[in-house]
C-alpha cells in the first residue's frame, strides 16, 4: 500500500481550457458559434451596466450589434440543418427512407424555407455567402424543381460569384416558369453582359424596356453593354437617357465621358 506521502507526489494535469472539440467540421463550427455568443453575451452585459454606457446610448450600435447576434444564431440554425439534411441524405439510408423524407419536406414547404434562408443570406450583401446561397436554393429544387424563385435567387448569387455562363442557365429556367419576372430578366442581361454575349444582353434589356421604357436600370445596362462592345456612339445614347432619369453614379459618368471623348 502506497503511503500518504507517495500520492502527494502524483501530478495532475488540469485541462488548460474547457472546450470541447469536435471531429466533424460541421459540428465544430456549431460549437464555435455558441461560444462566440456566449462570450459576446458577457461582453454585452457588462456594457449594460457601465455607467459610461448608460449615459452615452448609441442606438445604431445596438442595432448593429442586434443584427450580428441574430445572423449569428440563424448560422447555427442552418448549419445544424445542414447537418442533419447530410445525415438523411447518407448512402446508408434506405432510399424508401429518403423518398419519405423529400415527400414530407414538400409537404412541409421546405423548399420555401430554403428559398427564405438563402434570401436573408443574400441581404448581408457577403461574397462569402454565396456558396451557402447556391447550396440553400439547391435543397430548394431538389424538394420543388418547379420554385422559379429558386433559380432566380441561385443566378444572382452565381453573378456574384463570377459565374456568368451558369447565372444565365439558371436564371433562364427561373424565366421558363414565371415569365412575368422582369427582375431575373434584368438579372439575366446583366449575366450576358458580364459573360460578353452583348448580343443577347442588349436583346433581354430591350425586352424589359417593351414593359418599362423609362427603366433607369436597362438604360445604364445597355450603355455599359455598349462600351463594353466599343460601340461608344451608342453607350453615349444609352447614358444620357439614364441620366435623364435618374442621376447616375460618378463611376458612370467617367466612363460616359470617355464615350463623348
Amino acid at each position: 500500500m502506497k503511503e500518504q506521502s507517495d500520492w502527494q507526489d502524483i501530478k495532475i494535469n488540469k485541462r488548460s481550457t474547457d472546450k470541447v472539440y469536435f471531429e466533424s467540421p460541421i459540428l465544430q463550427s456549431i460549437s464555435d458559434k455558441i461560444d462566440f455568443l456566449r462570450e459576446e453575451s458577457k461582453e454585452i452585459l457588462k456594457e449594460l451596466d457601465s455607467t459610461e454606457f448608460k449615459q452615452q446610448i448609441d442606438e445604431w450600435d445596438l442595432e448593429d450589434l442586434g443584427v450580428e447576434a441574430l445572423n449569428q444564431i440563424s448560422d447555427i440554425v442552418d448549419e445544424i440543418v445542414q447537418f442533419k439534411d447530410e445525415i438523411i441524405d447518407s448512402d446508408e439510408i434506405p432510399e424508401e427512407v429518403k423518398e419519405y423524407s423529400k415527400d414530407f419536406k414538400v409537404a412541409l414547404n421546405r423548399d420555401a424555407d430554403y428559398v427564405r434562408k438563402a434570401k436573408r443570406r443574400l441581404a448581408r450583401d457577403d461574397y462569402e455567402n454565396n456558396e451557402r446561397i447556391v447550396q440553400f436554393c439547391d435543397k430548394a429544387i431538389e424538394v420543388n424543381d418547379s420554385n422559379w424563385e429558386a433559380y432566380h435567387i441561385k443566378g444572382i448569387a452565381l453573378i456574384n460569384l463570377d459565374k456568368y455562363g451558369e447565372a444565365c442557365e439558371e436564371l433562364n429556367k427561373s424565366l421558363k416558369l414565371n415569365e412575368d419576372n422582369d427582375n431575373a430578366r434584368l438579372y439575366l442581361a446583366n449575366a450576358y453582359r458580364l459573360n460578353r454575349e452583348f448580343e443577347k444582353a442588349i436583346d433581354t434589356y430591350d425586352s424589359v424596356l417593351e414593359k418599362d421604357e423609362n427603366s433607369f436600370d436597362v438604360y445604364k445596362g445597355k450603355a455599359f453593354t455598349y462600351y463594353n462592345w466599343k460601340k461608344y456612339d451608342k453607350a453615349d445614347e444609352c447614358f444620357k437617357k439614364a441620366n435623364s432619369i435618374k442621376f447616375l453614379d460618378e463611376k458612370s459618368k467617367e466612363i460616359w465621358k470617355a464615350c463623348s471623348d
